[in-house]
């Protein structure tokens, strides 16, 4: 090997050793909210997403969504209120796997865009999907 080969095989080191150095952070540190409406505006209802993220990377995430006027979360108790609709019953049950299947699958991947609506369940990925982005977009570093 000459010189010239052995320089550039040093530079090319230096190069790939300082891109890893240097690269910057896509989030802080720390816990972060967020929270969305979606494009139910008319509604009282609110999806909310805490994340927390160490070395860029999402460690824990958590998922509800909150009906605001009632004070109260979205879960499996909620058809209480729908008790003599049962249409509305089945699409509160539906909704809420739809939350826990989100949460699991987003858990899994780190990709909201590999997370896919649940037939059934629309109105609780809405909330979901843009909860989670407005709560990362909190955490990125800017």
């Amino acid at each position: 090997m000459n010189k010239l080969q052995l320089l550039a095989i040093l530079v090319l080191a230096f190069v790939l050793c300082s891109v890893g150095i240097n690269k910057k952070k896509q989030y802080k540190d720390g816990v972060f909210t967020g929270e969305s409406r979606s494009k139910y505006n008319h509604e009282p209802y609110w999806g909310q997403a805490t994340i927390e993220i160490k070395d860029d990377k999402i460690i824990s995430m958590t998922f509800k969504i909150v009906d605001k006027e009632k004070n109260e979360v979205f879960g499996p108790d909620y058809e209480q209120h729908y008790k003599d609709i049962p249409t509305y019953i089945q699409q509160c049950r539906n909704e809420v796997k739809g939350i826990q299947a989100y949460s699991e699958k987003y858990l899994k991947t780190k990709d909201i865009d590999k997370v896919d609506a649940i037939s059934g369940a629309t109105w609780s990925y809405n909330f979901f999907r843009d909860a989670i982005n407005i709560t990362l977009e909190q955490a990125r570093n800017k």
